[in-house]
């Protein structure tokens, strides 16, 4: 389940936040994976069907989340949104669907713009308020997988933002922007493909301004989300032993 939101003084235990872009019906073994991870660590999955909910359930995938629910784990149903391009009719034809069809937790919105124009502000304000109408109890993360501006912040348009996702060699090299730090920790995410060492990586990404984080060695090209890593274990294990030292 998700910690407590904290002020920016405090430290919240690090979860991870998996892009779970594998078909249950198919890799039932990462998802029992990541129901053993939720028993120890904060865990959202974020489920992808196809580049949405697909056009009918899958009853493969209600009985994964409900396991990883009983794991104290969250999952999320991924919907992009084409950098706030896509009609807002689509979005929410997607949204309504995964409400409809799965036990969900929340959205997961891909491809968030980064500029807070007033019209973005509009676009995924309104966007979390038909999430927050169907569900109000909903996790809404934001994916702008890069440096994004600070009203979309102020404005909670989302609840959890990722700020990077990239390679490791390029996410180590990219500070989070200064003005991440008014805020709380529970509020921002990182992700880090293409590592050398994922216990290793997650470790060094808790020191940031972040409550929320993944790490895969597999590579960017062709899908680095189609399975989980070789060493997911040893991850879990080295946010275990980082939450235990806050």
């Amino acid at each position: 389940m998700l910690p407590s939101t904290a002020d920016a003084q405090t430290l919240p235990p690090v979860g991870l936040i998996v892009p779970a872009y594998f078909d249950p019906s198919t890799d039932q073994t990462d998802w029992n994976r990541l129901a053993a991870a939720a028993s120890q660590i904060p865990l959202i999955a974020v489920m992808n069907p196809n580049s949405g909910p697909g056009t009918s359930a899958d009853p493969s995938y209600t009985a994964a989340i409900n396991v990883l629910d009983g794991s104290g784990g969250s999952t999320l149903g991924y919907v992009y949104t084409s950098y706030g391009s896509r009609k807002l009719a689509a979005v929410e034809r997607d949204i309504a669907r995964y409400f409809s069809w799965y036990p969900i937790d929340g959205i997961f919105l891909d491809e968030m713009a980064t500029n807070a124009t007033q019209s973005h502000l509009k676009y995924y304000a309104a966007i979390r308020d038909y999430i927050r109408s169907l569900y109000p109890a909903a996790i809404i993360v934001a994916n702008p997988g890069t440096s994004f501006d600070s009203g979309f912040a102020t404005n909670k348009t989302a609840d959890i933002f990722i700020d990077e996702e990239d390679t490791q060699t390029n996410l180590d090299a990219t500070p989070q922007a200064s003005w991440t730090q008014s805020f709380p920790a529970s509020m921002f995410a990182e992700i880090a493909v293409q590592s050398s060492n994922d216990a290793i990586e997650v470790t060094a990404l808790s020191a940031r301004n972040l409550a929320w984080v993944y790490s895969t060695t597999l590579p960017l090209n062709p899908d680095p989300y189609a399975a989980l890593p070789s060493d997911f274990e040893q991850e879990v294990s080295a946010l275990v032993t980082v939450n235990g030292m806050r």
